[in-house]
C-alpha cells in the first residue's frame, strides 16, 4: 500500500481499500495521517469520495446539530485559540531567528578588516 511509504501518493487502489474497509488497522492509521498531511492526497480522496459517492452512507440527521453545539463548548474552542496562538508563537520564533541571523552577518561583515575581506574573494574566486 502507497500509505506505507511516505514519498508516495496514494492512489485509487488505495482510496477503494479504504472504502470497502479492507485496511488494517495499523494500515488506515497510516492511510488516515498521510491524507491528513499531504494536500495533493487529500484533494484527490475528496475527488475519489465525489465520484463514489453512492457508497456513503447517509449521516445521521443529528449529526449537523450535534457538530454545532461541540463546536462552540470551552475545551473545543480553547484547544482551536491554543492551535492558533502556537502557530503565531511559531511564526514570531522563526522571525526572531532570522533577524538574529541577519544582524550577525551584517556584524561579521562590518567586523572584518579589508585585509581578511581579500583574502575571503581570493579563496572563493580562486578555488
Amino acid at each position: 500500500m502507497a500509505t506505507e511509504l511516505k514519498n508516495i501518493h496514494l492512489s485509487d487502489h488505495d482510496f477503494g481499500a479504504w472504502e470497502q474497509g479492507s485496511l488494517s488497522d495499523a494500515q488506515m492509521e497510516a492511510f488516515l495521517t498521510h491524507t491528513a498531511n499531504c494536500p495533493h492526497c487529500a484533494d484527490a480522496w475528496f475527488v475519489y469520495m465525489n465520484h463514489h459517492e453512492e457508497h456513503l452512507p447517509e449521516p445521521p440527521a443529528y449529526l449537523k446539530e450535534e457538530i454545532k453545539e461541540r463546536v462552540h463548548q470551552p475545551d473545543v474552542v480553547i484547544a482551536q485559540k491554543a492551535h492558533t496562538t502556537s502557530k503565531r508563537v511559531q511564526l514570531l520564533i522563526y522571525s526572531l531567528k532570522v533577524g538574529v541571523a541577519l544582524a550577525a552577518s551584517i556584524f561579521m561583515l562590518f567586523a572584518m578588516d579589508s585585509q581578511m575581506l581579500d583574502q575571503i574573494t581570493n579563496f572563493i574566486i580562486f578555488r
